[in-house]
């Protein structure tokens, strides 16, 4: 395995602060520039679904892909519909969701998510004055992200605490999340703190919105969850347990519509 290629995949893999649609634009930039290794070494397809396996939309790409490297002749019909996709993906949900949100001056989310990113980008444009609260999501504080992407848009943001949620959702006119995958049963994974964000909009009658690709749907009803290291929540823990799960499972009844393109 050519060991310059090892490295960049080790730093995508260990990525733990980028949504998955960035993780998938940066993984098909990578396929693309090095298919000469893929083709030698079919196995690391495999390799990379087991690494992203939290993702559907990765795991979705990483099969068809794995389907187009079988026949060659498939292979360039297979980046231009990816090419295709992810070039436009942001475009179609925004469509879809525009008339819904230009009617909100205040948004509140959690984490940090391309899509939402992306979609409040667009909604700059339509709509010059409106504020989003941004929860900063730990263990990892990626909400920090995307409190800064949003702040070179000039678009007003304010970064609070998950402890913090209450009292800034019932100042809020919508809550706004992505996902990293959406259920066959309708129910939606995301980030941690994500349900507790739903069960409050419910609580003060918010309006809850997913935006995600249809590249997140998936055909289960489940998912397993993933222990991630206890160091990242407390290094010196004095033997006490930690638990550290990175998703959650959000309920479709706590969900008010998922826009999907």
């Amino acid at each position: 395995m050519d060991i310059k290629l090892n490295k960049a995949l080790q730093k995508l893999i260990n990525d733990k602060t980028s949504g998955s649609n960035e993780l998938l634009l940066s993984l098909h930039k990578h396929i693309k520039k090095e298919l000469k290794i893929f083709q030698l070494f079919p196995a690391l397809i495999l390799e990379l679904k087991q690494k992203f396996s939290p993702f559907k939309n990765i795991q979705k790409y990483l099969g068809d892909f794995q389907v187009a490297l079988k026949k060659k002749n498939k292979l360039e019909k297979f980046f231009n519909l990816y090419d295709e996709m992810l070039l436009n993906i942001y475009d179609n949900i925004y469509s879809k969701c525009k008339n819904t949100l230009i009617n909100y001056s205040t948004f509140i989310t959690i984490s940090n998510s391309t899509t939402v990113f992306e979609i409040f980008k667009r909604l700059k444009k339509d709509k010059s004055h409106f504020k989003v609260y941004v929860s900063e999501s730990r263990p990892k504080y990626e909400g920090r992200i995307l409190a800064q992407k949003l702040a070179i848009e000039k678009i007003n943001v304010q970064l609070i605490t998950e402890a913090m949620l209450s009292e800034y959702v019932k100042n809020s006119d919508a809550a706004i999340i992505g996902a990293d995958s959406i259920l066959k049963n309708g129910n939606v994974i995301n980030k941690v703190g994500s349900n507790v964000l739903a069960i409050l909009c419910k609580h003060y009658k918010i309006p809850f919105y997913v935006l995600a690709d249809k590249n997140k749907l998936s055909n289960n009803n489940s998912y397993d969850k993933k222990l991630m290291p206890s160091d990242e929540i407390w290094k010196q823990n004095n033997n006490i347990k930690i638990i550290n799960y990175y998703f959650e499972e959000i309920n479709k009844k706590l969900i008010t519509k998922v826009f999907t393109a």
